[in-house]
């Protein structure tokens, strides 16, 4: 697209999406755990640790589920509401 969106899409499906991205206007960060909870994450801790450039792929394992998963995938989403089922639970580690 003229625009960028299609190549941004790429970008943001293959891991590469940095931490900083999720500060953009209308957009959100997002975790979910394999068991299927997901949750939005403040990416503010991370940020006051200089941690911005780092690719959301580098920063999975330092997510912790209530399930006892040491590992959850992240992606940035436009804002939505949250979802209703299996939401919250994810937590910053680190």
């Amino acid at each position: 697209m003229a625009d960028g969106s299609s190549a941004l899409a790429r970008v943001m499906t293959t891991g590469e999406a940095r931490l900083g991205w999720a500060t953009a206007p209308r957009s959100s960060l997002w975790a979910q755990c394999a068991c299927g909870r997901e949750a939005t994450v403040d990416p503010k801790p991370w940020l006051g640790q200089g941690l911005s450039r780092q690719t959301l792929l580098e920063l999975e394992d330092r997510l912790r589920c209530v399930c006892g998963a040491r590992r959850a995938r992240l992606e940035i989403r436009g804002l939505s509401p949250a979802p209703g089922q299996g939401a919250g639970g994810i937590h910053l580690f680190r």
